[in-house]
């Protein structure tokens, strides 16, 4: 069961958890699901790839990574903006499908609204590092100084998601 717990924590795609279940009871399942849910958003926010407002990041904290319904909103909206590559728009469809079908349509509509804010976070951050350059983001990670400049202007770009 702890293999399970740490393999779940470690998969990027939520939405693919179900298939590394197979064989195992539905019991044994829920507990996986709950007790790996906290590993990894602890593991995204930790990694910067959470784009969450950074106080909703900090209530995280400080509930030890579980999150709320609010939360759990935020945080689905959060995976949609992610989601890249040549299968996005089928991994989009099969989100929203489970979605729908797990919480309802406004629900959904919820994580769709919020998905749209957590993309332009995203897209800021990542435009940044782009136009940084290899010489700047090098300088960026070995500096004390550039490092917090740039942790101010992550936080700057996820200042712009709601908190509510």
């Amino acid at each position: 069961m702890v293999e399970l717990i740490q393999k779940l924590a470690s998969i990027d795609e939520l939405e693919t958890w179900e298939l590394h279940c197979q064989g195992y009871s539905v019991q044994d399942k829920k507990v996986a699901f709950q007790t790996a849910q906290p590993l990894w958003v602890k593991r995204k926010a930790s990694e910067g790839t959470l784009y969450l407002h950074p106080e909703v990041i900090g209530q995280l904290r400080d509930q030890n990574w579980i999150p709320n319904d609010l939360q759990l909103r935020m945080i689905w909206a959060s995976v949609l903006a992610s989601a890249e590559g040549f299968d996005s728009k089928v991994r989009f469809r099969s989100i929203k499908a489970s979605l729908r079908k797990r919480y309802g349509h406004d629900w959904w509509e919820d994580v769709y609204h919020r998905q749209k804010f957590a993309f332009a976070a995203k897209e800021r951050i990542r435009k940044q590092s782009a136009e940084n350059g290899f010489a700047v983001n090098t300088l960026i990670a070995n500096t004390h100084l550039f490092n917090e400049a740039m942790k101010d202007q992550v936080k700057a770009a996820l200042s712009m998601i709601p908190k509510s």
